[in-house]
């Protein structure tokens, strides 16, 4: 008798235990799911999603494999900078196909063992995974994504485990990465320019006050160039301002293409660019613009199908550092353009740099 109560009481005592592991994974769970949900960026989820996502639960990858027809995740993220380690987990596919010979009919999460022939795209830097859970990202009934779960343990995703807990996880994803898309579109419509696709005034007013607060904070340079298409209105009077937009697009193009990733670039208004050149002096700021204003110089710009022209650029540059009387963004901003001002009445196409 006495043997039977110590062993119903071992049972009990385990499932107590048991009762209390599921608590505490519950509230982990919860605790993730409120950060999923409380992210306001692509980045943020992103990190959230592929980095510690791992550590949380630990596994030993996880990934993301996106259905991006319209390359819209694609261009959302064009622009930031992301850690290298994301060019293996962050998988991007236009074919619908590629998604769906992963999943079965009902679109349930898959948990099996792992298949090198099957997984490897999925998991690209882990050949010698031991079970993968791969979870169906759907947002009104379409499928959007999978997130992909990887474990060393054979026996840590197995189909004979109970998915509820990963198909909520996976809604919870689907719905933040849907949310987050939709709030990254609608700031970029507010700060983008429509006919360049590039940063508008109203971004770069933003970020010239940012950019101003770190170079005093870090005490580092700060560089604007203030650019400006020489006798841009010939190029409409001549050709009509549909070859005048076509040749801005080119030159925002060439010009995006000439920077450094950390380098702000902007439509300023009607045919003037600026520029901010973060961490750099004003000897090294002016190379860059020599550099731009001659490699724009020597290209061929297309205002119909049958012509092309040439132009030139007036740039103006101002440097705030510890040594001149530039302290604001207003003064950094006005010494630019006072010195594209000086480089145009000087006799344009050149560089003119403020005291």
């Amino acid at each position: 008798m006495r043997k039977d109560a110590t062993t119903l009481q071992d049972r009990l005592d385990a499932l107590l235990r048991i009762a209390k592991s599921n608590e505490r994974k519950q509230t982990h769970f919860q605790q993730y799911e409120l950060s999923l949900l409380n992210c306001s960026s692509l980045q943020a989820l992103l990190q959230l999603i592929l980095e510690e996502h791992v550590q949380r639960f630990q596994l030993t990858s996880v990934t993301l494999l996106l259905f991006d027809p319209e390359y819209t995740f694609r261009r959302l993220i064009e622009g930031l900078v992301l850690p290298s380690v994301w060019q293996s987990t962050l998988i991007f596919t236009e074919t619908q196909a590629t998604l769906d010979q992963y999943f079965n009919l009902q679109r349930t999460p898959r948990l099996c063992s792992f298949s090198a022939d099957q997984h490897s795209r999925l998991f690209p830097d882990h050949p010698n995974l031991g079970s993968v859970a791969l979870l169906p990202l759907i947002r009104q009934r379409k499928l959007i994504g999978s997130l992909n779960l990887g474990s060393r343990n054979a026996s840590r995703f197995q189909p004979d485990i109970g998915s509820q807990f990963l198909q909520h996880m996976a809604a919870v994803v689907a719905a933040c990465l849907e949310n987050t898309r939709l709030h990254e579109e609608i700031k970029l419509v507010g700060l983008r320019d429509p006919l360049t696709g590039i940063n508008n005034r109203r971004f770069f007013d933003q970020r010239i006050d940012e950019e101003v607060s770190r170079a005093k904070r870090q005490h580092s340079p700060l560089s604007c160039l203030f650019v400006d298409l020489d006798h841009f209105k010939r190029i409409n009077d001549q050709y009509g301002h549909a070859a005048g937009d076509a040749v801005l697009k080119q030159v925002a193009s060439l010009l995006n293409q000439l920077l450094r990733s950390t380098d702000v670039l902007a439509r300023f208004g009607g045919e003037e660019f600026v520029i901010l050149l973060t961490d750099t002096p004003a000897n090294a700021a002016a190379d860059i613009a020599q550099r731009m204003r001659i490699h724009l110089s020597q290209q061929f710009f297309a205002v119909n199908a049958n012509k092309q022209i040439q132009i030139t650029l007036s740039i103006g540059l101002a440097t705030m550092n510890h040594s001149n009387q530039i302290h604001t963004s207003h003064q950094l901003l006005q010494a630019a353009d006072q010195a594209v001002y000086a480089a145009k009445i000087s006799g344009r196409n050149r560089i003119h740099q403020a005291p």
